[in-house]
């Protein structure tokens, strides 16, 4: 028996303003795989703004779960911090009161508007010198912030610049990025409390895990919420890709297929313990503050899910 019956892979979006009417790369998307008689993967959703993207992702999953279906959705930015980021700014070495303490201070309105820069440089004043974040338009008044990585100062004294899933996943960035390509850094400012209202929506509140916050081992709630880096999977993203297909369409739905075919042949739970090499200290961290890049350590059986029998 699969452990989910839903698959949602979803990539997450910082834009300031909504995204093109016209499908477009750089804005939510997501697709849906589903485990039945065999495996159904439905053509990937394009969504303009975050709240948009929030009312819709948390009515399919209460439809999902009302139909006694379980549900895994994966999304594609960092759940947690480095280490003792948690603890210097609300007070406790917790993952999840960070999601607190970041829903408290962002606002992002319905049509994208946000104040994620100015969160940013708060985060910044908690810190001696220029940094941890850092990457925003020249032009941008944000003296808190520098342009680039390498005018920060006091960076010795700065939080480590990446998660122990971040070093270990090829081409990961520094969440202290906020601009220019690959960051993720906006997104995870302006994701984390976007998950934070979605697990406490009325319609699923009391229904969904964040993993892997807790433990390092598959949740027993009927819908888990899980980190994902769909870079994991590039090569087949390359191989898979439709011709004049968006890129964020090809890697929602490869990597939504991937889980759903290693879920259907029973092989997915090894992925919920993390990497095979995690030390005690590791799960330690893993489990209380940084979170992991569900599938990292186990790319191979993703890898192998994909490829015809």
């Amino acid at each position: 028996m699969p452990l989910f019956h839903t698959h949602v892979v979803v990539d997450w979006s910082a834009r300031s303003k909504p995204s093109p009417k016209r499908k477009s790369r750089d804005a939510i998307w997501w697709a849906v795989a589903r485990v039945a008689d065999g495996i159904e993967v439905e053509e990937p959703e394009y969504v303009r703004t975050r709240h948009e993207a929030l009312e819709s992702l948390a009515r399919l999953i209460a439809l999902e779960l009302d139909a006694s279906r379980r549900v895994l959705v994966g999304v594609d930015f960092p759940f947690g911090y480095p280490t003792g980021v948690a603890k210097h700014l609300t007070g406790k070495a917790s993952g999840l009161a960070l999601w607190d303490w970041l829903a408290a201070q962002i606002e992002d309105a319905p049509d994208n508007d946000n104040n994620r820069y100015d969160v940013a440089a708060a985060i910044n004043d908690a810190y001696p010198g220029l940094g941890p974040f850092w990457g925003r338009p020249s032009s941008w008044n944000y003296p808190a912030i520098p342009v680039r990585a390498t005018t920060r100062t006091c960076q010795n004294r700065h939080p480590p610049e990446r998660r122990i899933c971040d070093v270990r996943a090829s081409g990961a960035k520094t969440v202290w990025q906020l601009a220019y390509a690959g960051s993720v850094g906006s997104q995870m400012l302006l994701g984390l409390p976007a998950l934070k209202r979605l697990v406490e929506d009325p319609r699923i509140a009391g229904r969904a895990a964040i993993w892997p916050f807790a433990r390092l081992v598959t949740p027993d709630a009927p819908a888990v919420i899980a980190e994902v880096y769909p870079s994991l999977l590039r090569d087949q993203v390359r191989a898979l890709r439709r011709d004049d297909e968006i890129l964020d369409s090809a890697q929602v739905r490869v990597n939504a297929e991937a889980f759903a075919r290693l879920d259907a042949s029973g092989k997915l739970a090894p992925l919920f313990a993390g990497a095979p090499c995690h030390t005690a200290e590791e799960r330690r961290v893993i489990e209380t503050e940084e979170a992991w890049i569900l599938g990292l350590g186990h790319e191979e059986a993703l890898r192998r899910a994909l490829r015809p029998p």
